[in-house]
């Protein structure tokens, strides 16, 4: 018998061609396993021939040959007879020799040449090998796209690191600039001051000067004899007149309204400053909100995109749509799938040449099913276009909005905690306009894209990623 039992004395074979130990396996497409150098040499072209059938071969050696290596073989032998194993019992799964072979134990079974037992064997590694080598590059090449995406990220947060740096060096410059500006209107008024307060001395001293030589000359006077200040009287009766003085200003009008204009200026520095570092912040802590529309709100009328990014009315309406407590039945909107109880959130919404809309948010409340006016008072707060130039803000009354640029695009900001709900024009960098309330309920964001209005409002609401102001 054999000394394994197992399989693992495939890898110990005879070449049956020169019965040494294989090297360099090569399997031909009849089967058979030979040494590589026990192959005929033929020349260049020729069609090789296995050495044991004498088969022709195209030139195409299937083996151990160049996918896989068997690793170093040796000859094994059967430990109860002695001899080279050549045969394999696929019954008993064991190595056999001749003598093995010829005896009662395995007569009946299915026996075959170790070569060509082993040939599943290596098949089926063979073919899991090259399904691990396609895995391997799948994920070698998954992986090195995934470490460009992850590079171009970095790269992306180094940009953005100096974007950062850069700006706050404007920033500084800036301040810089201002602070010297307002320090020379200073050190300019400075100098004003103290060129009147020179010229209000220079004129009070003067009539100091005079007076006080009035006031000796009378005192001289008081000491004369009364015969010599009677004779003095006569002739200079009208000399020591009280004169009126006209005082001169120790600061001109002018420079009053200088002063004062610089100093509300100055006052308002430190608020201006407070706002700036709260409008930072507020930016900062603020969520890029990712809204898509959700399709069991929408009214019947509307058909979102496949994305659920777009909403646009058609004149049709949609049919074996379920009723849902959720769905709007009256007034031709969509609700987002998110939303907020809490937190700062800002959204983009493209209108472009759209001539009917409306935009904002609504709370969790409001009523859904027939007739609606959707105002503050009943859980709506937007801003809206009819007519292709009315802008308003949906209050009670409604607020005329005077936008001098066309939006293509709308940003909306929602401060919940702060009860604010700002909309911004994002085609010129205004404010349109915010509404203050208690908010107490979760907030929904809104899209109304109007009536088709022929072919003139077709065109759909689309939510789009927020702008990079650069």
């Amino acid at each position: 018998m054999p000394s394994t039992r197992s399989l693992r004395g495939l890898h110990q074979v005879a070449c049956p061609v020169c019965t040494r130990p294989l090297q360099d396996a090569v399997t031909t497409a009849c089967g058979h396993t030979v040494c590589l150098l026990c192959l005929p040499r033929t020349p260049m072209g020729a069609q090789l021939l296995c050495p044991l059938c004498q088969g022709a071969e195209e030139e195409k050696i299937q083996a151990a040959v160049a996918p896989v290596s068997l690793g170093p073989l040796s000859e094994t032998y059967c430990e109860e007879h002695g001899e080279k194993i050549y045969f394999f019992c696929k019954t008993d799964a064991e190595l056999l020799c001749v003598f093995c072979r010829e005896g009662p134990a395995h007569q009946a079974h299915a026996v075959g040449f170790l070569d060509e037992a082993i040939q599943p064997y290596r098949d089926r590694l063979r073919s899991r090998l090259e399904a691990l080598r396609i895995e391997r590059d799948k994920i070698e090449d998954r992986k090195c796209q995934e470490d460009q995406k992850l590079q171009e990220v970095l790269m992306q947060v180094e940009s953005k690191k100096h974007q950062v740096e850069a700006a706050f060096e404007r920033l500084k410059r800036e301040l810089v600039d201002q602070r010297c500006l307002l320090l020379n209107r200073l050190e300019e008024l400075e100098r004003q001051i103290c060129k009147e307060r020179e010229e209000y001395i220079s004129k009070v001293s003067q009539e100091v000067e005079w007076l006080s030589t009035q006031v000796e000359e009378l005192e001289e006077k008081c000491q004369q004899p009364a015969s010599e200040l009677l004779q003095d009287a006569r002739l200079n009766q009208n000399r020591y007149e009280m004169k009126t003085f006209v005082s001169p200003e120790a600061i001109s009008s002018d420079l009053v309204k200088k002063i004062r204009n610089l100093h509300r200026k100055i006052l308002s520095l430190p608020m201006m400053m407070r706002t700036f570092s709260e409008n930072l912040m507020q930016h900062l802590e603020t969520d890029s909100a990712d809204v898509t529309l959700d399709p069991e709100t929408a009214h019947p009328n509307l058909v979102l995109s496949e994305d659920r990014k777009s909403v646009k009315f058609v004149e049709t309406r949609l049919r074996d749509l379920p009723d849902t407590p959720q769905r709007f039945t009256f007034y031709p909107c969509v609700l987002a799938t998110e939303g907020f109880t809490s937190g700062r959130h800002y959204w983009e919404v493209e209108v472009g040449d759209k001539t009917h809309w409306a935009v904002g948010v609504c709370r969790d409340s409001v009523s859904r099913k027939g007739e609606l006016t959707p105002l503050p008072e009943t859980g709506y707060w937007r801003v809206r276009l009819w007519n292709g130039d009315k802008y308003a803000a949906t209050t009670t009354p409604f607020t005329p909005l005077h936008i001098k640029v066309k939006p293509k695009r709308v940003g909306i900001f929602l401060d919940y905690e702060a009860g604010t709900l700002s909309f911004y024009n994002v085609t010129d960098r205004s404010h349109i306009y915010t509404f203050t309330d208690t908010f107490t309920e979760k907030l929904w964001p809104l899209f109304y894209p109007g009536i088709r209005a022929g072919r003139k409002n077709a065109a759909p609401l689309t939510i789009r990623p927020p702008t990079d102001w650069e």
